[in-house]
């Protein structure tokens, strides 16, 4: 004599699909850390390698007109860079947040067709 309750395999294939998805999200947002890690790396590196340029050009300056120029177009630039800077790093941000949630709307999908299609 076995003894089943009503509805429990379903039961149990929901939280293997709950189990399933938050896996998969869980490896998704591994991997976006590492993307926005790189992204942050690569920033920080080009940013020390544009300071080291702009010491260099600093210890060229003769006068104070080109000071003043100097200092404008650096000022200038590095507003652009920082602009550019954000931009790329909330694309990879933003991807990654897609990659990490994709997993779980698909699950929240499946059990909303499955609760109607009941």
């Amino acid at each position: 004599m076995s003894f089943t309750l009503p509805g429990f395999d379903q039961l149990l294939a929901l939280g293997q699909g709950n189990a399933e998805a938050l896996a998969k999200s869980s490896a998704a947002s591994l991997q976006a850390f590492e993307s926005i890690s790189k992204a942050q790396q690569a920033a920080l590196t080009r940013s020390f390698g544009k300071a080291d340029a702009a010491l260099k050009s600093l210890l060229a300056i003769k006068s104070p007109t080109e000071l003043a120029e100097w200092h404008s177009h650096l000022a200038r630039q590095s507003f652009e860079d920082a602009l550019e800077e954000t931009r790329a790093l909330t694309e990879v941000a933003t991807a990654s947040v897609s990659a990490v949630l994709a997993p779980l709307n698909r699950r929240f999908a499946d059990v909303q067709a499955s609760a109607k299609a009941a």
